[in-house]
């Protein structure tokens, strides 16, 4: 990364508390709004984008992130969940998986989400009590990967 560290990188090598972590995908609930379930999926290796994901990365992107939905929409009163992924600020690959609850102002659904503010940040209390419910829901959809 150009003699930059990557805080993606940096936040995986702590150990710290995830909500899924595959061979390939770490799954973590976001500390930047407060949008309760908005999940941010990181590529566990450093790469920018998928066209420099391996093959064995590229075929379990698509069964994480389907997991990962799955227990948003389980563990989240939402009517969709956007996907986004930009790597402009973090030159990491990462999803954004953002439920767009019926509380969700008008302003904020669609392209707009992009414009919700970052502060404050949730509760931790409430964070922590919709991980585990997240958790949950990933056992209960997949209980042959590990949670």
């Amino acid at each position: 990364m150009s003699g930059i560290a990557c805080p993606i990188c940096a936040r995986q090598a702590r150990s710290g508390e995830y909500i899924y972590v595959s061979d390939h995908w770490v799954l973590r609930h976001s500390s930047e709004t407060d949008i309760l379930g908005y999940l941010v999926l990181e590529s566990s290796r450093h790469i920018l984008d998928m066209s420099e994901a391996s093959a064995d990365e590229c075929a379990s992107l698509g069964q994480v992130m389907k997991l990962a939905v799955g227990a948003i929409r389980a563990s989240v009163d939402c009517e969709r969940v956007y996907s986004v992924t930009l790597a402009e600020v973090v030159p990491h690959f990462h999803v954004h998986l953002i439920p767009r609850t019926p509380s969700l102002p008008r302003a904020y659904r669609g392209r707009g989400v992009l414009a919700y503010p970052l502060l404050p940040a949730a509760d931790p209390a409430l964070v922590e009590s919709t991980c585990e419910r997240l958790r949950a829901a990933i056992r209960r959809l997949s209980p042959a990967l590990p949670a």
